[in-house]
């Protein structure tokens, strides 16, 4: 869910402040020009929500960053289509290969270099597009992966089209990066995002935080990080003798639910268990002990 006062559009009063003088204007003319691109901000919310892109999905991840890519040449950016699977960062679960980057490079008459920054995978399954089709109710717009973070990528597209619209070019360059794996620790796009960061004198990421309605710029975020845990137990037939073995199914439940005393929230501390496998062979087996079944045949 996203909220859509004007708020959605403060990308471009923040490079107001940023740029200085020479991009000097008045509160109340960006304000006017961020109502006047809403509509068109809207429809290009309903074409990237109305394009799964989950990490994973190399076709969906292609199909959007062609769209994407393409708003930015219409811009007037120079842009590159970048495969990152080359110089990833490899971990327990990255994938071989990753979706593309979206690199737009824009000249300008200032000093300035900027990075935008946003990303266009999401976390859902191929197929919930058709239960949960974007829509508009009020001033909230819905839709699968829609605050996190394909209303970043129209926020930055929608913002350069207001500069141009100002006819401003207040910065030397402006980089966009629009990546396909932050949802996945960002294994392949991380190297390309530190090198271009100390490039540029300002980096402004486009993702969405905090409850709606807080309008304000974050200056730090949240690291994070990934854990294995694995158990070792001791194997016996399910059957046959199971209080001879020690299941590690159990042993792993009882870690994981004293670990839930590790978060805390309310200092920015959160730890979140996702995914668990345990076991290698499903079998179901009942049995009688022969003296039950002697003592039953007595009693008969």
């Amino acid at each position: 869910m996203t909220q859509f006062p004007h708020r959605k559009l403060l990308l471009a009063a923040v490079c107001a402040a940023c740029f200085g003088t020479a991009f000097a204007a008045p509160d109340a003319q960006v304000a006017s020009l961020a109502a006047k691109e809403k509509p068109a901000l809207l429809d290009t919310l309903k074409e990237l929500v109305s394009i799964e892109s989950g990490s994973r999905d190399l076709d969906g991840l292609e199909k959007i960053s062609d769209l994407i890519a393409a708003k930015f040449k219409a811009l007037g950016g120079q842009v590159e289509l970048i495969d990152p699977s080359a110089e990833a960062y490899r971990m327990e679960d990255t994938p071989e290969k990753m979706g593309r980057v979206v690199r737009a490079t824009f000249k300008g008459t200032g000093k300035k270099k900027i990075l935008l920054i946003a990303h266009m995978d999401t976390v859902y399954t191929v197929g919930m597009l058709n239960k949960q089709p974007f829509r508009v109710e009020g001033d909230k717009a819905y839709g699968l992966g829609i605050a996190d973070d394909k209303q970043g990528v129209a926020l930055i597209l929608h913002t350069l089209a207001m500069l141009h619209a100002m006819k401003s070019q207040p910065y030397a360059t402006l980089t966009v990066l629009i990546t396909g794996d932050e949802e996945i620790s960002a294994p392949g796009s991380r190297g390309m995002l530190t090198r271009l960061g100390r490039e540029h004198d300002v980096v402004l990421s486009a993702e969405g935080g905090g409850p709606a309605g807080n309008d304000r710029i974050e200056l730090a975020t949240t690291g994070s990080g990934a854990l294995l845990l694995k158990v070792t137990g001791r194997a016996s037939h399910a059957g046959q003798a199971p209080e001879q073995g020690r299941n590690a199914l159990y042993e792993m439940a009882h870690q994981i639910m004293q670990m839930r005393d590790l978060s805390d929230p309310a200092t920015g501390v959160k730890l979140n268990w996702t995914v668990a496998s345990a076991g290698t062979v499903c079998t179901v087996s009942l049995r009688h002990h022969p003296r039950s079944i002697s003592q039953a045949q007595e009693s008969a």
